[in-house]
């Protein structure tokens, strides 16, 4: 495990980029963030975070289907700018609505300025200096063509300054890793330079492999960063940052990764928000 801030390479730093894991429905419970979570993220360039179910006011056909209300864009875009936040729609929960209601979600995180990844045909997104996110799922509960699985981390890995793989992978409620998750992680390192998962709901252990000259990222699982369920073992996340750029050699590296627990809390009446906590206890 990681300790909460470390230098993984010496780098001349070019980009910040912060990661959160699920962003599960609220249900009717109103999200809100601590003043020292958006100062954690403000130094950062992008955010990346995984948009775990639909965004509809439609009835729900199974109990465990997640929806959103459209306000959690407006939530989002508090914590972050749309612009610089990255949302991945590939997980298990994407096919819980018909793909018109997909499509149509997609659409308004579009539509209110943010940049959707994760998608069958746009499993990828490219920013600034050749760094490249890829999103994809190990899951779904039910049949959905409109998403990347796992086969689009080798179909993406090319000539990029710096890859990242972001996948829904794993198993619900696991505080380690299977080891069939950490060899796949172990695969993925083959070909891009930092794995941060999410999926299972609580966080796992933070690690770093060795691949000649670069030390490289294994995140199994950052958790949930946010939720209204009411059960304690679904309300924690890590927050996780990290700095990228080029060694002495010019080849993309990172740098220093910090990361903090963090818990969804009650605040005032149906509102509930997400704080750090200074350690994590089950």
């Amino acid at each position: 495990m990681l300790p909460g801030e470390v230098v993984l390479n010496s780098i001349t730093t070019r980009i910040h980029l912060g990661f959160v894991g699920d962003i599960m429905g609220m249900g009717r419970k109103v999200l809100s963030f601590s003043s020292d979570v958006r100062l954690f993220f403000q130094e950062c360039d992008y955010l990346i975070g995984n948009m775990e179910g639909t965004i509809t006011h439609a009835r729900k056909t199974r109990l465990d289907a997640q929806r959103h209300d459209l306000s959690i864009l407006d939530t989002l875009a508090r914590l972050f700018p749309p612009d610089r936040t990255l949302l991945s729609v590939a997980n298990n929960h994407a096919g819980d609505f018909p793909a018109s209601f997909f499509r149509r979600s997609v659409n308004l995180m579009r539509d209110r300025g943010f940049r959707v990844l994760g998608l069958r045909r746009e499993s990828f997104a490219d920013i600034e200096n050749g760094v490249r996110i890829v999103a994809a799922s190990m899951w779904s509960n039910r049949p959905c063509g409109e998403i990347a699985y796992l086969d689009a981390f080798d179909r993406c890995s090319g000539s990029t300054a710096f890859s990242i793989a972001y996948p829904h992978w794993g198993y619900e409620l696991e505080m380690y890793p299977r080891p069939e998750v950490v060899r796949a992680g172990e695969r993925l390192l083959l070909n891009h330079d930092a794995v941060l998962g999410h999926h299972p709901h609580i966080p796992q252990p933070l690690t770093a492999i060795r691949h000649g000259d670069a030390t490289k990222l294994l995140a199994f699982s950052l958790g949930d960063f946010c939720t209204g369920l009411r059960m304690k073992k679904f309300q924690y996340g890590t927050a996780c940052k990290i700095e990228i750029g080029p060694g002495k050699d010019g080849i993309w590296r990172i740098g220093t990764v910090r990361w903090l627990y963090t818990r969804v809390l009650p605040d005032k009446h149906d509102t509930v928000k997400v704080a750090f906590v200074p350690d994590l206890s089950l």
